[in-house]
């Protein structure tokens, strides 16, 4: 994909990965995007507060995300 993803895509590739808590990363392997690509769906969905941060993650963990049911 070479064009932004909107804060639905993000949302329906959440759902998609079947588990409670996922990475941005995870995200951006389903849609088969680049990060960059995510990154205003993501903000959006975040807004929105249809998508939480769970976790800011360690030094060796990438931060951690949760569909809220918005």
């Amino acid at each position: 994909m070479s064009e932004t993803i909107t804060q639905d895509q993000v949302v329906d590739a959440a759902k998609a990965l079947d588990k409670t808590e996922f990475t941005r990363g995870e995200v951006v392997a389903k849609l088969e995007a680049k990060p960059s690509e995510i990154k205003e769906g993501f903000r959006a969905a975040r807004r929105a507060g249809q998508v939480e941060k769970i976790s800011n993650g360690s030094d060796d963990e990438k931060p951690l995300f949760r569909l809220t049911g918005n």
